[in-house]
């Protein structure tokens, strides 16, 4: 991006594992980068990794479910950086509850920050994008959407929310230069795959992967990359999955 005004991307849940790593991605290939973290000290941590590489990032706290921190951020971007071209929808939580024993809250927690929390934030800085009729966004779903998970019904539905949504802003927007694909990954070597499994069956399911291995955070970020630059110029509206050979898609 040298030689014009740098872009601006906006990471929801970048202050650890993939988030994180798109971050850093991001901001390496020129873009000021805005790390929307819950966790304030995570989010400062990512923000300072990035200043010491000698790129541009600064952390706004930032709970996606709630409507006025996500205007807060939002304002935020615009007062520091004046524009928003590209945001990745990637916060998310991933509880493990069996339906019959499932509670209404713990229910309606997993819809508002996995997929109200993507709304909200599309609501809110697309009016930037429209403004110069330009802008990329990619939204986080995952291999649950597409095979279900067993005592992760709310998960899995919030992620298949997350492809519907993808696909019917994609067709809004698109007359305005605006592309909205959906990032599908699959297990990645981070702490989300380990919340509920211990680390012996972490590296079995693995093995079972046609790749035999989990993805790094950096290959899911290099996917991203592409998604949110210049280079991408006629995909919208995609699930595109980075996962081994785990899911495929006819």
């Amino acid at each position: 991006m040298m030689g014009q005004e740098r872009k601006v991307a906006i990471v929801t849940g970048a202050g650890q594992g993939l988030g994180a790593a798109m971050a850093v991605r991001l901001a390496a290939d020129g873009f000021n980068v805005v790390i929307a973290e819950y966790n304030e000290i995570q989010a400062a941590g990512i923000a300072d990794q990035i200043t010491s590489q000698g790129n541009s990032a600064l952390a706004h706290k930032t709970d996606v479910s709630d409507e006025a921190s996500v205007q807060a951020l939002v304002a935020f971007t615009i007062r520091h950086f004046g524009r928003i071209d590209a945001l990745v929808n990637n916060a998310g939580i991933y509880p493990k509850a069996p339906i019959v024993k499932m509670a209404k809250a713990e229910w309606n927690r997993v819809l508002a920050v996995n997929l109200k929390g993507a709304f909200l934030c599309c609501k809110h800085t697309l009016p930037s994008m429209l403004a110069r009729q330009s802008g990329r966004i990619v939204n986080v779903a995952s291999g649950h959407a597409f095979r279900g998970g067993a005592e992760f019904s709310h998960y899995s539905a919030s992620k298949a929310g997350i492809v519907a949504l993808t696909k019917s802003l994609a067709l809004e927007v698109a007359p305005y230069g605006i592309l909205v694909n959906t990032l599908a990954p699959g297990v990645s070597d981070t702490s989300m795959p380990r919340i509920h499994t211990s680390e012996a069956d972490v590296q079995s399911k693995a093995t079972k992967i046609p790749m035999g291995r989990m993805a790094k955070p950096e290959e899911i970020a290099e996917v991203v990359a592409y998604l949110l630059s210049d280079r991408n110029t006629f995909m919208t509206g995609q699930v595109v999955a980075c996962n081994g050979g785990q899911v495929m898609f006819s």
